[in-house]
C-alpha cells in the first residue's frame, strides 16, 4: 500500500519495472527488452538439474506436468480468442504507434445461456454473476437498475414527456465488477493507494481537495478502442463512493468549521480494467477489459491473458446457479432518541425563523449489531424496494448496500479532451447504443434529476391518475418542486456553458413499484475547460440531503448531528475511462462493517450457524457485525417535531423493512421477540420506506436558496 500526505511534493508517475509489472490476473507480465527475447521452458529446464530426485518430481514427471499445464493454457486462450471481439493482429497494430501508456478496451462476448434470473429462458443474471465471481476479491460491487415507469400501468400515463422512455435512462445496464487493480482511500491528511494489479503503478497522488485527489486515481492515458456510445456508459474506470463527509473539505473548511475524526474515508474507489455488462435490451452479457498497456508490454502476452480470463470467466458464468443468500441475525440496537431529535428540529426551527436558513435536513441513525448476510440484504432490499439506482459495494470489511431513487449528477463525454486526437479508436465490433440521452455531438453533458413529491400508487392504473392528479394539484408541492428545479439549475449552471442550462422535463410523474414521484429533468452542456469530477463539485452535496443556502445548512447539521455522516447523504457510482459518470444520492442505504463490535457488547442472542456467506459463524466471540442506517428530515417553520420523527422512521424502514425480511427466515430467529423488544417504532409504508423524494424532500421544504 502506498499511502501519501496531502503535503506531499512528488506527483511523478509510477512506471512499473519489468519486476514489478503485473497481468491483469496478477501473474508477472514479463517483457523482453530490446535485443532480447524470453527464453523458451526446454532452454530453463536445466536450472533444476543439480536439485536432487527427492526434493523435486523427476524430470520426466516435470515435463509431463508442464506440457499439461501449456496445453491447458493454450486451449484456454484458444477459446478465450474466440470471444473477443478484436483480432490479435488489430490488438497489435492498435498498439503498434503508441510510444505511452494506453487504456484499451476489447470486449468478450460471453455467449447465450446467461440473462437475468427472472428470465425463465436465461440462467445467469447480475446477482449471479456477482455471487460467482465475488470469492476473486475482496473488493467488488454490482451495481443495478429498476424501471420506474412500473409494468402494470399499460397505457404509460404520466410517463416522461419526451420521446425516450424512463427504462432507457435507468433500466438498461448493470455492471459486475471483481479483482481491481487498485484502491484508492482519500482521507483528509492522506491518500492511500492499494496497489494490486498492473494499472495501480500509473496512479497518480495529487494535493488539492477531494475531487481533485480522486481525479488523480484514473489513470490519464491514451484511450482506444473505445466505442461511441450514445449515453453514460461504465467501462472500466473508477467505482465507489464519495462521502456526505467530503463536504468539510470541500466546503466547510472555507468557512472555518472543523471537522470531526472521520468514520470513514472521505471518497474510496476501485480502479476496475474488468466489467462484466448486462444490457437488458439487446440481451447480451460482455466482459470488458480496459488493461493500461505501456510501451514495454509485450501486446501478444497481453492479448493471450485476456483471451485465457475470458475463457475462465465465461466457464465459471456458465456453471453458476442463483446463490443460496443467508440472513441476518439481529443481537442488538441502538438508535437516536425521539427527546433528542426533537429539540434538534426545534432548535433548527429558530434558524429558519431567525433568518439564517428556509430549510434544514436534520438526520439521526439506527444501528444494528449482528450478523449479516451482505447478498441476502442486498437481495431482499431490491425486492422490498426496487429502485433506479441499486447497489452492492465490497469495501474490504465495509459494505454498502442500497437503493436509491435519485440522481446526484450524471454525465456523458465529461472530459475536457472530448473528441480530440485518441479519444476513440475503430474497433472490430464497434457498440452503439439504439437509445441517446445527449445527443452525438462531442460536447460533454451534465444531467440533474431533481425528485421531489410522493404519492402512493394506486390499486389500478385509473386509481394512480387520480393519486398522481391529485399531487400535481397542491400547490405546496408544485412550489417546492419549482424552488428544487431553480437550485439544481444554479448547480449545472456553474459547469455549463452559458445558455446551455434547459429544463427538458418538468414535474412528470414518474412510478415505483409502490409510490409515484414528481421529478424533473435539467440537463447542461459542460464547459470545454470542465470534466465530470468537476461536475460532481458543483452538484455536490444536492440541497435535498442539506438545506438551504447550502453553506449555512451544512453548518448548522455540524452542530446539531451526533454524530459524522460518513457515506450517508453523499454518492455512489462510477467515473468512467471515457469521462462518462453516475452517481446516485447515498439514501434508502445501509452501511455495514463487519466485525467491527465484540461480541460482549451486543444485547443477548446466540450467534446463528448459518453457513451462506459473512453471516456464517459459530464462534460465540467471534466479533459482531454493525449495520447502520440512517434519515433525515426537512426542517421548516411550521415543521411538527414529532412528525418530523416520524419520517425518520418511515425511511429507514425501507432498509429495516429488508432486514426483517431476512431476520424471518433465519431458523434460529425468534422474530417475534425482536420486534418486541428490538424492532423500528415508525410507521411502515408500502414501498418500505420511499414516501418522500429524498431525505429533505418531504412536504414541509423548501428547497431553493442556494448560497453557491
Amino acid at each position: 500500500m502506498v499511502s501519501t500526505s496531502d503535503s506531499a511534493t512528488d506527483e511523478t508517475r509510477r512506471t512499473p519495472t519489468d519486476e514489478t509489472r503485473r497481468t491483469p490476473t496478477g501473474e508477472r507480465r514479463r517483457t523482453p527488452t530490446d535485443g532480447q527475447r524470453e527464453p523458451a521452458a526446454d532452454e530453463t529446464e536445466g536450472e533444476d538439474d543439480a536439485v536432487t530426485d527427492n526434493a523435486h518430481p523427476t524430470r520426466e514427471t516435470r515435463d509431463r506436468t508442464e506440457t499439461a499445464d501449456e496445453e491447458s493454457a493454450a486451449t484456454a486462450v484458444q477459446d478465450g480468442t474466440q470471444l473477443l471481439d478484436r483480432s490479435r493482429e488489430s490488438f497489435r497494430d492498435l498498439l503498434a504507434e503508441v510510444s505511452e501508456p494506453a487504456v484499451v478496451r476489447v470486449a468478450a462476448d460471453l455467449g447465450a445461456g446467461l440473462g437475468s434470473e427472472s428470465d425463465p429462458g436465461g440462467t445467469v443474471g447480475p446477482l449471479t454473476a456477482y455471487a460467482a465471481l465475488s470469492d476473486r476479491s475482496d473488493h467488488t460491487f454490482l451495481l443495478e437498475s429498476a424501471e420506474k415507469v412500473a409494468s402494470s400501468d399499460p397505457d404509460g400515463a404520466f410517463a416522461p414527456s419526451t420521446a425516450r422512455e424512463s427504462a432507457d435512462r435507468h433500466a438498461r445496464f448493470s455492471f459486475v465488477g471483481y479483482d481491481p487493480d487498485a484502491v484508492v482511500s482519500v482521507y483528509p491528511d492522506r491518500t492511500e493507494v492499494d496497489a494490486r494489479g498492473p494499472a495501480a503503478a500509473y496512479v497518480e497522488t495529487s494535493d488539492g481537495d477531494t475531487l481533485d485527489r480522486v481525479r488523480a486515481a484514473l489513470p490519464d492515458v491514451t484511450r482506444l478502442g473505445f466505442p461511441d456510445h450514445e449515453r453514460q456508459h461504465l467501462d472500466g474506470g473508477l467505482v465507489g463512493f464519495l462521502a456526505y463527509d467530503a463536504v468539510y473539505d470541500l466546503t466547510l473548511s472555507e468557512v472555518g468549521v472543523e471537522r470531526p475524526d472521520p468514520v470513514v474515508p472521505d471518497a474510496e474507489f476501485l480502479l476496475t480494467t474488468r466489467t462484466v455488462v448486462f444490457d437488458d435490451h439487446t440481451d447480451s452479457v460482455r466482459l470488458v477489459f480496459t488493461p493500461v498497456v505501456g510501451p514495454e508490454d509485450d501486446p501478444d502476452a497481453v492479448y493471450d491473458e485476456l483471451a485465457a480470463e475470458a475463457a475462465e470467466v465465461q466457464a465459471t458464468l456458465a456453471d453458476a446457479t442463483p446463490p443460496e443468500t443467508g440472513g441476518i441475525e439481529r443481537v442488538g440496537e441502538t438508535a437516536g432518541t425521539r427527546a433528542d431529535y426533537e429539540d434538534a428540529v426545534r432548535t433548527t426551527k429558530r434558524h429558519v425563523l431567525d433568518g439564517d436558513i428556509y430549510q434544514g435536513v436534520i438526520s439521526r441513525t439506527r444501528t444494528l449489531q449482528g450478523r449479516v448476510d451482505d447478498l441476502g440484504l442486498y437481495e431482499s432490499l431490491r425486492e422490498v424496494n426496487p429502485s433506479p439506482y441499486m447497489y452492492l459495494l465490497q469495501h474490504g470489511d465495509r459494505s454498502v448496500i442500497g437503493a436509491s431513487p435519485e440522481t446526484l449528477v450524471s454525465v456523458r463525454d465529461g472530459r475536457p479532451d472530448r473528441g480530440g486526437a485518441g479519444a476513440n479508436d475503430s474497433n472490430d465490433s464497434v457498440e452503439t447504443d439504439d437509445d441517446h440521452t445527449a445527443g452525438s455531438d462531442n460536447s460533454g453533458h451534465v444531467v440533474v434529476n431533481p425528485v421531489a413529491g410522493t404519492c402512493p400508487r394506486g390499486t389500478s392504473p385509473v386509481d394512480d391518475r387520480r393519486l398522481a392528479g391529485e399531487m400535481l394539484a397542491d400547490e405546496k408541492e408544485r412550489a417546492e418542486h419549482t424552488m428544487l428545479v431553480d437550485l439544481a439549475r444554479n448547480d449545472v449552471r456553474r459547469v455549463s456553458e452559458p445558455g446551455s442550462v434547459r429544463v427538458d422535463e418538468f414535474m412528470d410523474v414518474l412510478k415505483y413499484s409502490h409510490v409515484q414521484h414528481i421529478e424533473s429533468t435539467v440537463t447542461g452542456t459542460l464547459a470545454a475547460d470542465a470534466d465530470a469530477f468537476d461536475a460532481t463539485r458543483a452538484t455536490f452535496p444536492r440541497g435535498t440531503l442539506t438545506g438551504a443556502p447550502k453553506v449555512r445548512a451544512m453548518e448548522i447539521i455540524d452542530e446539531l448531528e451526533e454524530t459524522p455522516r460518513g457515506i450517508y447523504g453523499g454518492g455512489v457510482g462510477y467515473y468512467s475511462w471515457t469521462g462518462d459518470s453516475d452517481l446516485a444520492i447515498v439514501i434508502r442505504t445501509a452501511t455495514v462493517e463487519h466485525g467491527s463490535v465484540d461480541s460482549a457488547d451486543g444485547e443477548g442472542g446466540t450467534p446463528t450457524n448459518d453457513t451462506d456467506g459473512r453471516a456464517a459463524t459459530s464462534d460465540t466471540d467471534a466479533p459482531l457485525d454493525e449495520l447502520t442506517v440512517r434519515a433525515g428530515a426537512g426542517i421548516v417553520a411550521d415543521s411538527d417535531p414529532t412528525s418530523e420523527y416520524e419520517e425518520t422512521e418511515q425511511k429507514m424502514s425501507g432498509v429495516l423493512d429488508a432486514v426483517e425480511r431476512i431476520e424471518e427466515t433465519t431458523e434460529q430467529v425468534d422474530t417475534a421477540s425482536e420486534r418486541a423488544t428490538g424492532g423500528d417504532d415508525g410507521g411502515e409504508t408500502d414501498d418500505g420506506g420511499s414516501e418522500t423524494d429524498d431525505d429533505g424532500g418531504d412536504s414541509d421544504h423548501t428547497a431553493g436558496g442556494d448560497d453557491s
